[in-house]
Formats: structure tokens, C-alpha cells, sequence
């Protein structure tokens, strides 16, 4: 049995979750913010989330990509989500890297302001524009689209896609009034297929569940 540590607010998180609904793994839910307590830190070296954890071992492996890695190594090996041919599975792990790296990461400095009232800046915003274009346009490129991201079956780059991007627009949507994605038809009924499928209605909802208690408690 795996443990998951972490909270539904993080899209990394919702990432590896789904990656085990979907992979078919059976696993426990463990509620973890992200710490720099020591004790934390003997778990999650960087105090950050998600990790997770093996029955029987005390042993615990860090960062999302590792994990899904993992989760392909031990699960069904007639489901697969990471292609059989070492192309195919290349280009799948290298359109998780551009949205790990270059949509989702300019806008984490970001969040503060977002998401906790922290000040920013125009130019910090629009540099964190320009850096998510410049991914979009670089993923534009990649997508295939027929129906997934990668060819014709669910893969990990999907599942990255629809829980890591939609935090670069929910942000900048915030922070600039523009979501954007907004002139990327394609990517939204990409995301509309993608939500047809119950895991991932069942990891949103739980996401906007956190995410609606979150802004419950910084109203009190």
C-alpha cells in the first residue's frame, strides 16, 4: 500500500493522486502541508510535497516526476500510462518537463500574491506572462492532440496537463484578468475529453473542495 503525503491545494499532489487512480494502484491519503519543521524534513528533505511512502518501509521518495516513475515500475503493466516504445515514452516525459518547467514555473513566484495577498508588481506579472507563453507556444508545437496530448491513449503528460496547467491560468487570470489560454481553443476541448473521465472529476472535485475550505479559513 502507498501512503500520499501532501493537500489537495497542490497540483503536484493532485498529479501523482490521479496518477494512482488511473494506474490503478490502491493507496491512503495522508494530509501534509508543506514544512520546514525538522521532523517533516526527515520525510521530505526540501519540506516540500508531494512524497510518499511504502508499506513496510521507512523509506520515502520525493518530487512528482520520480514518483509516477515509480508508479509505472510496480503497477499493471496492461495499463500503462508511459508508452512502450522509449521514443514515444521520451516525448511524453519531455512534455511533462515543459509544463513542469516552463508554464508552471514562471508563475510560482507568483503565488503569494495570488493566493495569500502578498504584493507584486506589473513587470513581475508580465514577466511571468511572456515565460508562460513561451511555454505554450513550445507546447503547441508538441501536442498532437489525437484525442491525447502524446497519440492516442491516456498518458502521464495528460495527466500532468490537466492538474499542473490550470493553476498558470487561474493566476494570471487573478492577477492580470487575462487566462492564457484563452486563445488556445484546442487545449479546452482537450481538457473537456479529459474531464469526462471520473478520475479526474473526482480529483477536481476534491481539489476545489480544499481549495473553497482554504478561502473559508483566510476569511475568519
Amino acid at each position: 500500500m502507498i501512503t500520499l503525503y501532501g493537500i489537495a491545494l497542490s497540483n503536484y499532489y493532485n498529479k501523482v493522486k490521479l496518477a494512482l487512480l488511473e494506474k490503478g494502484i490502491p493507496f491512503v491519503e495522508e494530509q501534509a502541508p508543506p514544512s520546514q519543521d525538522p521532523a517533516f524534513l526527515e520525510k521530505s528533505p526540501l519540506g516540500r510535497i508531494p512524497f510518499i511512502k511504502r508499506s513496510g518501509s521507512d523509506d520515502y521518495l520525493i518530487e512528482s516526476q520520480p514518483i509516477v516513475e515509480y508508479i509505472e515500475a510496480i503497477g499493471p503493466k496492461e495499463n500503462r500510462l508511459l508508452p512502450a516504445d522509449p521514443w514515444e515514452a521520451a516525448q511524453c516525459r519531455a512534455i511533462m518537463s515543459v509544463i513542469d518547467s516552463s508554464i508552471d514555473g514562471p508563475i510560482r513566484p507568483l503565488l503569494p500574491a495570488a493566493f495569500f495577498g502578498a504584493s507584486t508588481t506589473p513587470e513581475q506579472v508580465a514577466h511571468a506572462q511572456q515565460g508562460v507563453q513561451r511555454g505554450i507556444n513550445g507546447l503547441k508545437r508538441m501536442a498532437k492532440f489525437s484525442p491525447h496530448i502524446v497519440g492516442s491513449e491516456l498518458t502521464y503528460a495528460d495527466i500532468a496537463a490537466i492538474t499542473v496547467m490550470p493553476l498558470a491560468g487561474m493566476v494570471l487570470k487573478t492577477l492580470s484578468g487575462k487566462d492564457p489560454y484563452d486563445d488556445w481553443p484546442q487545449l479546452h476541448s482537450y481538457f473537456a475529453l479529459l474531464r469526462q473521465r471520473p478520475h479526474v472529476q473526482k480529483v477536481e472535485a476534491e481539489a476545489a473542495q480544499s481549495f473553497q475550505a482554504f478561502l473559508a479559513s483566510r476569511r475568519k
